[in-house]
């Protein structure tokens, strides 16, 4: 698979760090996103870091995301945020509230980790949701304002959470597990043709 990861927020310039509560959402998203991407790179998927640290508008900021993303055809979109309000749990934003299979796995992941399941909703009114080509989906790990939540998220590790998310990602399957890929067909053929059977 073809993955973009986008590490939520930005850690300087206007839009700042994101929610702030016990923890700060831009250091969390950092700390998932980046085991994330290597957990995926580990497993023979090709990741793009939509990452952007800085911008001077949350609207540059969101568009530089964009343009990431959509700088080449991916199957899957991913942007890790933290929530902020005083709720619990996790839940995953989609355009239209499309409970995609992997939608609906992280929340199933998450939840058994510890965290209430808040459920597939829309994310249709989310910039990088509506505007991204790829089909998208922004998790919402924990809420960073409430204790409990706060507690497992440090009891778990981001490592924990980034596998939870790695796996309903990918079904828990490494890249090349089942079938080949055109560019190991194409260079299966070569091999073949230096043969001259």
């Amino acid at each position: 698979m073809k993955i973009g990861v986008n590490c939520g927020h930005t850690v300087s310039g206007q839009p700042g760090c994101g929610a702030v509560g016990l923890i700060d959402e831009s250091k969390e998203t950092r700390e998932v996103g980046k085991r994330l991407i290597e957990i995926l790179r580990k497993a023979g998927h090709t990741v793009v870091d939509c990452t952007n640290d800085y911008a001077k508008s949350t609207s540059e900021n969101l568009a530089e995301i964009v343009r990431m993303a959509n700088a080449q055809p991916l199957d899957l979109f991913v942007s890790i945020h933290f929530n902020s309000g005083g709720g619990k749990g996790s839940e995953v934003f989609t355009y239209g509230g499309q409970r995609h299979a992997e939608a609906v796995a992280a929340c199933e992941k998450l939840h058994a980790l510890g965290f209430v399941n808040r459920g597939v909703k829309d994310g249709s009114d989310l910039y990088v949701i509506h505007r991204t080509a790829a089909k998208s989906m922004l998790v919402e790990v924990c809420f960073v304002d409430t204790a409990s939540d706060v507690d497992l998220y440090h009891k778990l590790g981001a490592q924990r959470v980034a596998e939870a998310i790695s796996e309903a990602i990918t079904g828990g399957h490494s890249e090349g597990s089942g079938e080949m890929t055109q560019t190991q067909y194409e260079e299966l053929k070569q091999e073949i043709g230096k043969l001259n059977l």
